[in-house]
């Protein structure tokens, strides 16, 4: 059975590669996009030639006329509640991958998608290194009292910490060993997420390149774990499992975490 996938965010770096990719998937359809450039073709936003589907002028009427199966979400942070609303008014599966609400912002949609029996991921990073090393995290952070992670982004990201550096510390969550340096600057130490020691790094680094270095650590032996990301392609592994695997979840599943959409 065909998936007719709607795009919101379609002219953005993720959004416009998902364009791309969906050419070549046989069992999903484009039906159709919102971004800032309405009424212009994606496929020409996404630097593939004329598709004859038009960037809707406005999210709602978007969506009515598409009739979508499953939504992707790769927008921005400042609208997406505004999004989410809208996506449980027209009672739809959304695979969201918009970062930047904390998990008690996010925490009433999640509500609501079980209320009503809909299915949503919203997943913080669909990049399969991401999500296998959270995974490896988890099942040895017990052993490694001490772990701080650093995010890099470049200095164009719209929002420090990253979503993906979130999630990252909270895999990482747990009793944290001793350190006995008291900051002589505020926030030397890192800012803590779920315990965690968390670094922001914005540098002008090319393309849409992303890092994450986590280290752990105990009594005479560090474990450092590196994933870099230097195109959006990496995401798409991940998007279209997701997008493929939600129909069959149960009615009223939120998911957070690309390791449950693997297993499902």
């Amino acid at each position: 059975m065909m998936i007719k996938v709607f795009v919101t965010g379609a002219s953005g770096n993720v959004g416009a590669t998902i364009v791309r990719f969906i050419q070549d998937k046989p069992e999903f359809t484009l039906a159709g996009g919102y971004c800032l450039e309405a009424g212009q073709d994606l496929g020409l936003l996404a630097g593939i030639g004329e598709l004859g589907i038009m960037s809707a002028p406005e999210l709602d009427a978007g969506l009515e006329a598409a009739a979508p199966d499953v939504v992707i979400d790769f927008s921005v942070t400042p609208v997406l509640k505004q999004h989410l609303e809208i996506y449980l008014r027209h009672g739809l599966n959304v695979v969201v991958g918009t970062t930047g609400l904390t998990d008690d912002e996010l925490a009433p949609f999640a509500a609501q998608v079980k209320a009503k029996g809909l299915r949503w991921a919203a997943i913080s990073n669909y990049g399969l290194g991401i999500s296998l090393v959270s995974e490896f995290i988890k099942s040895v952070r017990k052993y490694y009292p001490y772990v701080s992670i650093i995010d890099q982004h470049t200095h164009n990201m719209a929002n420090a910490p990253s979503g993906t550096a979130a999630s990252l510390a909270q895999a990482a969550s747990g009793p944290m060993g001793e350190v006995k340096a008291a900051e002589v600057y505020p926030g030397v130490l890192g800012a803590t997420i779920a315990g965690v020691p968390v670094f922001a790094q914005r540098l002008p680094f090319p393309g849409p390149y992303s890092g994450h270095v986590v280290t752990l650590a105990r009594a005479d032996e560090i474990i450092k774990v590196e994933v870099m990301d230097f195109t959006s392609d990496i995401y798409m592994d991940g998007v279209f499992l997701t997008a493929a695997k939600l129909a069959q979840l149960p009615a009223g599943s939120f998911v957070a975490s690309l390791a449950e959409v693997m297993e499902a």
